[in-house]
């Protein structure tokens, strides 16, 4: 038979199953994963409209005077300036406090009579005069006969800390003066800080350097302590037991009122009457709407939607007629199985990439909707189009790769769940894999294509930054050639196994 013959016949079965492709009941869910993201977009779209049309219905502030705002003004003077605010919220709060003229970040204990020992603990039951559940040492020093710090630079253990940087020995090191990276830190159930002092000696005062000494808020300092010493490490007397601080009620006022430019809202809070924080932020902002919408067609379309809709798709072309006891019908047609294996395909091909790819751009074009105006249309006239090239794209070979997985999976594979789970994994821990391991995957390839880098989060684990982060980025060309070669090799080997496949419904081989 002739090539176009071939062409014809599996444009043929194409066109028969993209019913089945676009309308199984089992698939149905599909819709949901591509069009997800647009109805979240489409809704915080509309209700910042809504918002921005009720501030504009009040009166509006010069942006120069929101700008013109200066920490530590009064708020007499801020209502004087600015005029009446969109909102003005007062309150009262209670801090609670050390009793004034008191150290707040340091405490000097002396002990009295002396008492012989190698070793001191100082355990601590209330971290803090809040409820931060961390307690924070800056400096734990102790002093016998002479005036030297007999536990300073000393070997110190204590409770898992914080971090690997704010272990006990920073609470030994003679230093308050390097901020959180000086302290020793621990929110372990039990908190104790110990020190060897390398020998037995007189302890006649000890000072302790809570949060306070070393630049931190007062309200972390510790509340409840005591310090107890020992010969042997064994045996501890308790020589000081104190609920820490005095505390006396300090009635603080505040308010929090709000204005409105036409474009950016400013929300200022004041203490004890005056300006303490200045949040303004726009209500829209298109350039972090861009970034968010790379995160999520990076870790949502291609890492979730994408990969479990052909699952769903690929999977039931063959899987589902096998389930149906109806497959027998097609290896009974006058028509070769590689052709009946590509016409099968371009069926879940066809509504993959338009259900994922029309999702993806819908979302794409939600943003750009919502957002319109000026910086919209300089976005589409510099790069817009060309980013919205790109996500189409990786869309499309998206559906390519992981469709020819699935495609293949199903005709070898009777239970998907397990090869799909580990196709999950395989990608998942990518970044971790040999370069040469790395371009087995078809998402090494998919995030060399997307236009713009996914945010990341600093302050996420390294471990978690690696999973999520691309493994050594390839050209986008090279991504392409890449992931047919990928696609190439599936399909053959599902080529194989479809020409050796022999129809039993009880167990098919």
């Amino acid at each position: 038979m002739k090539n176009p013959d071939r062409f014809r016949q599996a444009w043929t079965i194409a066109r028969i199953e993209l019913r089945r492709a676009f309308f199984s009941k089992r698939a149905f869910w599909i819709y949901g994963l591509a069009l997800f993201p647009s109805l979240i977009f489409l809704g915080h779209g509309i209700h910042v409209h809504f918002r921005r049309a009720n501030l504009l219905s009040q009166e509006t502030t010069k942006p120069a005077l929101i700008d013109g705002l200066q920490s530590g003004e009064s708020a007499e003077a801020v209502l004087e300036r600015l005029g009446k605010p969109i909102s003005d919220f007062q309150w009262q709060s209670a801090r609670r406090l050390r009793g004034k003229g008191e150290d707040t970040g340091i405490t000097a204990h002396t002990i009295e009579p002396s008492y012989k020992a190698r070793y001191l603990r100082l355990n601590i039951m209330a971290p803090s005069q809040i409820n931060d559940p961390c307690a924070r040492i800056y400096e734990l020093e102790v002093y016998g006969d002479g005036s030297a710090n007999l536990a300073l630079r000393r070997p110190a253990s204590g409770s898992e800390p914080c971090s690997a940087e704010e272990g006990p020995e920073k609470a030994v090191n003679g230093s308050v003066d390097g901020g959180k990276g000086d302290r020793w830190c621990s929110r372990a159930r039990q908190k104790y800080l110990q020190v060897d002092l390398g020998g037995v000696f007189p302890i006649k005062r000890v000072v302790v350097k809570h949060a306070s000494a070393g630049g931190e808020k007062q309200e972390l300092n510790t509340a409840r302590f005591n310090i107890q010493a020992s010969i042997d490490n064994k045996k501890f007397a308790t020589l000081v037991n104190t609920a820490g601080a005095r505390f006396v009620e300090e009635i603080t006022s505040r308010r929090m009122i709000k204005y409105f430019d036409g474009r950016r809202e400013a929300r200022l809070e004041f203490i004890d009457g005056k300006l303490a924080t200045k949040n303004i932020d726009s209500l829209m902002d298109f350039e972090e709407d861009r970034q968010v919408f790379a995160g999520v067609f990076q870790y949502f379309y291609l890492r979730l939607a994408i990969f479990f809709g052909c699952l769903g798709i690929f999977m039931n072309l063959f899987r589902g007629e096998m389930l149906d006891k109806t497959l027998h019908f097609w290896f009974l047609a006058p028509v070769r199985r590689e052709v009946l294996l590509a016409g099968k395909y371009g069926a879940g091909l066809i509504a993959s990439t338009v259900i994922f790819t029309g999702g993806a751009l819908l979302c794409f074009a939600v943003i750009l909707w919502t957002h319109g105006g000026p910086a919209v249309q300089a976005y589409w006239q510099s790069s817009g189009a060309a980013h919205a090239f790109w996500y189409a794209a990786a869309s499309v070979f998206g559906c390519i790769g992981y469709g020819s997985v699935f495609l293949a999976v199903g005709l070898i594979i009777r239970n998907p769940i397990i090869p799909a789970g580990l196709l999950l994994a395989w990608e998942s821990i990518n970044g971790f894999l040999p370069e040469l391991m790395q371009k087995a995957s078809v998402l090494h390839y998919l995030q060399s294509l997307c236009p713009t880098p996914a945010p990341m989060d600093k302050d996420l684990p390294a471990l978690l930054q690696l999973l999520l982060a691309p493994a050594a980025p390839a050209s986008r060309a090279g991504a392409i050639l890449g992931l047919l070669l990928v696609t190439g090799l599936v399909l053959w080997i599902a080529r194989a196994a479809i020409l050796r496949m022999q129809i039993s419904y009880g167990a098919e081989n």
